[in-house]
């Protein structure tokens, strides 16, 4: 099995050393197997014989051109070290790097599974490759991605999502949980060993780690909203009480938030409740009952529900997290 980490100018340097280093973590375990996969040949290459990492550093790669005719089973794309939606998208769309579009497209052409993490991402949607096919990204750029590649089934709510010869994983971490995934597809058992050597759990959302503030910032409706919610919290209003006090329709702000978003504003309100209600339970003594009072629930019965359902925790485990600390 042969693969090829694709790096460009900026890679982050975790991303890079989190896919190299599970998959060396792996090498390592395989030796001790009865019945070890076939063993794989990782190249990190470059449209050229090095990049520059976002921390400065020279990475000496091969030159992709010099695998020609050298069958690839997989390519990964890492992170690059871009924050900000914009500037993600003025990077991917830049002509300079219109050959690793291209070499994408490629790759996809001649069947090599193609894989990407949080910012990397953005190559695979702007190559086309993610058209049609179910895919996630870092939570913060899922209203951005969404609204540049409408083509593509995004849930940015996932750690992981397969696709049809694509994988593609969720933000800076999601590298690990992304090479474990490439390494399940070769032996189970041999991935199973590597995430407890790397301490990895069985995550499979993102969404106990979005924060509401951040996914509404790309849209001056929707961030209007998520400010009136916070200063109408402990009240059990209508939304359409909100888009009036908005000076827009519910279906306006229905069409809004469903399109930069992927859910209601009911459901978007509710996020910005269970966040506030997730911080007073780590950081107070409140009984449950007095927090849902505070974010607008009728009763702690309804809150614990709804942290169950959306962060598959019970309240207990939250409190437990801080305890722990």
């Amino acid at each position: 099995m042969r693969l090829a980490v694709f790096v460009v100018d900026g890679v982050a340097d975790f991303g890079l050393s989190a896919v190299l280093e599970a998959f060396d973590m792996a090498d390592a375990l395989r030796t001790e197997m009865e019945r070890p996969p076939a063993e794989w040949t990782i190249h990190t290459v470059s449209l050229g014989s090095s990049v520059h990492s976002a921390r400065g550093h020279i990475i000496p790669t091969t030159p992709l051109s010099d695998l020609s005719g050298q069958p690839i089973d997989t390519m990964i794309i890492p992170a690059v070290n871009v924050l900000g939606a914009e500037a993600l998208v003025d990077l991917v769309s830049d002509a300079a790097n219109a050959p690793v579009l291209d070499q994408l497209r490629g790759a996809r052409l001649g069947g090599v599974h193609l894989a990407a993490a949080c910012t990397g991402t953005y190559f695979l949607a702007e190559a086309g490759v993610l058209d049609g096919s179910p895919a996630t990204t870092s939570w913060w750029l899922g209203p951005s991605f969404r609204r540049r590649y409408p083509r593509v089934q995004l849930d940015e709510s996932r750690i992981l999502c397969h696709g049809n010869r694509v994988t593609t994983a969720g933000a800076v971490l999601s590298h690990l949980d992304l090479a474990l995934s490439l390494i399940h597809r070769a032996s189970p058992d041999l991935a199973e060993r590597a995430s407890r050597f790397l301490t990895m759990g069985n995550r499979t959302t993102q969404s106990q780690f979005i924060v509401p503030e951040v996914m509404a910032r790309g849209n001056p409706l929707i961030a209007a909203f998520e400010r009136w919610v916070r200063e109408h919290i402990s009240d059990q209003f209508l939304i359409a009480t909100a888009a009036r006090e908005l000076g827009v329709t519910e279906r306006s702000l229905q069409r809004a938030v469903r399109a930069d978003l992927a859910m209601s504003p009911k459901d978007f309100a509710d996020d910005i409740r269970l966040e506030r209600a997730v911080y007073l339970l780590r950081t107070t003594t409140l009984t449950v009952d007095a927090i849902a009072s505070e974010v607008g629930y009728l009763s702690g019965g309804a809150l614990r529900a709804l942290i169950r359902r959306r962060r598959g925790l019970s309240v207990a485990e939250i409190r437990g997290v801080r305890a722990a600390r």
